[in-house]
């Protein structure tokens, strides 16, 4: 939570609760992206999973999905619900409509 003041940051953290280790190195048993729509936000800030990462996730999904999948960008560290909550609920609005038609 690089753009989380640190007390801030700090409290939220405390809060987390551990996250499986499988999750991160098992095989992936269903990758919901191939047969649904996908899009990505990519946090340019993010010091977890760096942008470059994040790129390559990206174009391993295009990848597997045979076609490119919508990206955007923005300009927050690694929990955007957290330090941009209304860049986020503005992202999934606008795919909700564009998933109207």
């Amino acid at each position: 939570m690089n753009d989380v003041p640190l007390e801030e940051a700090e409290k939220l953290v405390s809060q987390f609760r551990p996250h499986s280790a499988v999750s991160f190195i098992g095989e992936v048993t269903y990758a919901g992206y191939k047969d649904i729509p996908a899009s990505y936000l990519l946090c340019e800030d993010d010091l977890i999973i760096l942008p470059e990462v994040q790129r390559m996730q990206i174009d391993n999904i295009e990848k597997e999905r045979g076609e490119r999948i919508e990206v955007t960008s923005i300009k927050t560290g690694h929990c955007p619900n957290v330090s941009a909550p209304e860049k986020v609920v503005d992202w999934i609005l606008r795919l909700v409509e564009q998933s109207r038609g």
